[in-house]
């Protein structure tokens, strides 16, 4: 027989380096490692837990919250009934009070109007319209369409909502003009003028 083919110059050459990183025996402890290093932390993380379990409340705890609520709700019902007691004695007392006004007054007050305003206050006159036509894009045509409306002062444009916009934009056919145009804003400018 031959001699056996195992111990020749390259692995008796393999077997003098120094073991280290290059021994495949270091893989073999790594992957080991890493393998129990998984299974421990998946068997920590991974545990089934009983949700229900967490979070259960006790039953006696229950009885108790329940029971506080009764006795809140007690007392905000008898503070209720106070107050409305309160009320309809502070309304009766209030009565009272305007009853005896009324009594001790003598006679109607008008004599006191007549000597606070000696003089009938003449009617307002309407004040002068402003001329509409300085707003951009509102003709003498549009003024007098307006001022049939009773619109005649910038400070009326200027206090438009937006159901006066829909409206006069609906009788005019003003097609969106109000707001394309900015009318309100320059009413507003104007008025304040």
């Amino acid at each position: 027989m031959d001699k056996p083919a195992f111990p020749t110059a390259d692995t008796e050459k393999m077997m003098s380096l120094p073991l280290g990183a290059v021994s495949p025996l270091w893989l073999m402890f790594a992957g080991a490692a890493t393998v129990g290093a998984a299974f421990y932390w998946s068997k920590a993380f991974f545990k089934p837990t009983n949700l229900e379990a967490l979070i259960r409340i006790e039953e006696s705890a229950a009885d108790a919250v329940v029971e506080e609520i009764e006795d809140m709700v007690e007392v905000v019902e008898a503070m209720a009934d106070t107050a409305e007691e309160t009320l309809e004695e502070a309304m009766d007392v209030a009565t009272e009070v305007v009853d005896d006004l009324v009594e001790a007054t003598p006679e109607p007050v008008e004599h006191l109007m007549a000597a606070l305003m000696p003089e009938p206050v003449a009617p307002m006159t309407p004040a002068k319209p402003d001329d509409l036509t300085r707003l951009t894009g509102i003709g003498p045509k549009l003024a007098a369409a307006f001022s049939e409306r009773g619109v005649t002062r910038f400070a009326d444009i200027a206090a438009w909502s937006e159901d006066d916009i829909a409206r006069f934009d609906k009788e005019l056919k003003l097609m969106g003009r109000v707001t394309r145009e900015a009318w309100i804003a320059q009413a507003k400018r104007y008025a304040e003028a």
